[in-house]
């Protein structure tokens, strides 16, 4: 053998030893190749994270990535801005770009988390509904414009749809009722318009559904209160009109309930005060009539805020029958006569009943004869 097919043979060998001494576990060249055109459309100058995205194996020690230990397929990205920082001794978080449609080609993805990074800018990649093992799906805290995919519905298993603090604007699609097994639902601080989806109780699993901060018209639709689980309703600082279901009042499991800055007319339904709610936020609205008088033993509010309505009659006499109220706002209603002499009235500050029409008594000024006999 000459010593040139010598070199040949040796080299070849040395290639045949280095190819079986690679990890068995390697992910696939697709999917390594899908996350370098990930990659390759950010830029993130300050803490390095994709320093360790060296070599052709994806599932060993990419920072963020995770692979199913048995298939060694890619199933979870996590690059959230605030956990970097934190791991990086507090360094700066800031990634710009925008998510690449390659990402899609990651078709085992349960997880997608790119959040916090206040930089990336784009749209949500119309593909990503094709992504039918996606469980998690959190892109807030970002520069993300553009309307939701449309066909979002498509996404059957996703448990956490998240994309608050972003500039997503449209509509919500119809067939987001159509992710059944959705738990968290945050949308808010966009520029989301129209209504709320009418049959939106269809998403049964539902426990926190957080869409405030938009520019959502309407009505609160009624079949809300089907859902069962739901713990948390946000809804404040968008332009709903109309009244407020009183069914929202007989679920059985709501205890936060943010309705604030909206333009929500009639009266507030007896249910919602008479609920086992600790949380209910209804000021600023139009909201009219009398306070309910049925506060009781059942009645433990840690934040009740009726203020900036126009509210008439006199301050519910229950209230002092409350188990617990502890921050109470009645100001700038149309509110008159004596102030209840007990709790929670003898603790509160006077800003908090004042504006009104003629309260009188603590934490106001005393009642004389006139003001004790005054109606609304």
């Amino acid at each position: 053998m000459g010593s040139g097919a010598s070199f040949v043979w040796a080299m070849g060998l040395v290639t045949l030893v280095a190819l079986t001494a690679s990890p068995v576990g390697s992910c696939p060249s697709s999917e390594w190749a899908a996350l370098m055109a990930f990659k390759a459309t950010l830029n993130e100058p300050y803490l390095g994270i994709f320093h360790s995205w060296r070599g052709t194996n994806c599932c060993y020690h990419w920072y963020g990535i995770s692979c199913d230990p048995t298939t060694r397929r890619v199933a979870e990205i996590t690059l959230r801005g605030l956990t970097v920082a934190d791991d990086h001794r507090n360094g700066k978080a800031y990634m710009s770009g925008h998510i690449s449609s390659s990402i899609c080609n990651l078709t085992q993805l349960s997880s997608i988390t790119i959040s916090d990074w206040k930089g990336i800018s784009g749209i949500i990649p119309r593909c990503i509904t094709t992504l039918r093992f996606l469980q998690i799906l959190d892109l807030s805290g970002n520069l993300i414009s553009g309307k939701m995919p449309w066909d979002i519905g498509r996404l059957t298993q996703l448990t956490v749809l998240n994309l608050a603090d972003n500039h997503i604007s449209g509509r919500i699609p119809r067939t987001l009722v159509n992710l059944s097994n959705l738990m968290q639902l945050d949308l808010r601080n966009n520029a989301i318009e129209g209504p709320i989806p009418w049959n939106l109780g269809r998403l049964m699993k539902l426990n926190r559904a957080f869409l405030s901060h938009n520019r959502i018209t309407g009505r609160i639709p009624r079949s809300v209160s089907e859902i069962y689980g739901l713990a948390d309703l946000d809804l404040s600082l968008n332009r709903l009109s109309g009244s407020i279901p009183a069914s929202l009042g007989q679920m059985k499991v709501l205890d936060s309930l943010n309705l604030k800055y909206n333009n929500l007319t009639g009266k507030i339904p007896w249910t919602l005060l008479g609920s086992r709610m600790s949380h209910l936020d209804l000021s600023r609205n139009a909201l009219s009539g009398p306070i309910p008088d049925v506060f009781g033993g059942k009645s433990y509010f840690i934040n009740l805020d009726l203020s900036h309505n126009k509210l008439t009659g006199s301050v519910a006499k229950s209230m002092v029958h409350a188990t617990y109220i502890g921050y109470l706002d009645l100001s700038n209603n149309r509110l008159c006569g004596r102030i209840p002499r007990a709790a929670p009235f003898n603790h509160l500050h006077p800003t908090l009943m004042d504006h009104n029409r003629c309260l009188c008594g603590k934490p106001l000024k005393p009642c004389t004869n006139v003001s004790r006999h005054t109606h609304a």
